[in-house]
């Protein structure tokens, strides 16, 4: 998704004719759905993350941009050593410390989460659904809980099942078939909708979901892939979008320090897919409404 473009005043000696950004990837290099039209993704082996920040700042970039949350020591000692160079850390797990230079983008997923309950406590049938999730940190505890807030906000009576990966599962995120087998043991319990919200370990639940019938809600695991038939939607992070932002303030002059969260106000989070045919107008009318709630700020996802 490329910026809009708008005139810009002729340059002058107080307004620069250029903003340069430096982007740094982690071992999986620059591999996502976002535009990145003139970047090098850097496969990098981690003991080099310090080196490729500081090379970006050597290059004297106006910002670099650290694109994952394992880049997240290296950003933090990179930005403290730096301090007439701007930093932003895309979507850490666990948050540095407050530098006036290092900028923290996260997201709020517990909003696109809510959106995902809701739409599970519209379409539900039995009035039982059940959710799938990684191991119980701070993100999936934050997915499950605002997930099932969503349910119960359109359907009190709702009944809620749900089951984090287990430490003696294998890796975190990585077991589909404890996934799997886990969904079949909440349809078995008569759960309709299986919200699957772990990595591949979610992508085995819904896997789970469609041979049985049922329907099913990612969670920003199934790009890429080809959709089983049960997927209503994903609640994903819209990741350039939040980027985009970022870089507009910056080049801007407004920049600012410390953790700044964007979600639904800044749709930089949400629901994908919303034109699945089993989707009514009515169900995305009202969606729509739950949205506008929710970054109005009548309505919380609870946490």
């Amino acid at each position: 998704m490329r910026p809009a473009t708008t005139p810009t005043p002729a340059p002058s000696a107080s307004c620069p004719t250029s903003f340069r950004v430096g982007f740094v990837t982690d071992v999986s290099g620059s591999q996502s759905v976002v535009d990145v039209d003139g970047w090098r993704g850097v496969s990098a082996a981690p003991s080099d993350y310090r080196h490729n920040l500081q090379a970006a700042t050597d290059h004297h970039d106006d910002l670099v941009i650290a694109g994952s949350f394992l880049l997240t020591d290296a950003v933090a000692d990179v930005a403290r050593a730096n301090r007439a160079t701007h930093f932003l850390l895309v979507d850490p797990i666990v948050v540095p410390d407050d530098q006036p230079n290092l900028l923290v983008l996260s997201f709020r997923q517990d909003q696109a989460a809510f959106l995902a309950g809701a739409l599970a406590g519209m379409v539900t049938r039995t009035g039982i659904v059940a959710g799938v999730y990684g191991p119980e940190g701070a993100e999936d505890r934050s997915n499950r809980l605002a997930f099932e807030h969503g349910a119960r906000y359109v359907r009190p009576d709702i009944r809620l099942l749900g089951a984090y990966q287990p430490a003696s599962e294998g890796a975190p995120y990585a077991n589909p078939g404890w996934g799997g087998a886990q969904a079949r043991t909440f349809i078995g319990q008569g759960a309709d909708l299986i919200f699957g919200a772990g990595g591949s370990t979610g992508i085995g639940a819904l896997e789970a979901a469609a041979e049985a019938g049922r329907l099913c809600i990612g969670a920003g695991t199934t790009d890429g892939l080809n959709p089983p038939p049960c997927l209503l939607t994903s609640s994903v992070k819209f990741i350039d979008r939040g980027v985009q932002l970022a870089v507009g303030d910056a080049a801007a002059g407004r920049w600012f320090g410390g953790v700044h969260a964007v979600g639904l106000a800044e749709h930089a989070v949400g629901l994908r897919r919303l034109t699945d045919p089993r989707l009514t107008a009515a169900i995305r009318q009202r969606l729509q409404t739950i949205s506008d709630l929710l970054v109005t700020g009548p309505l919380t996802t609870g946490l």
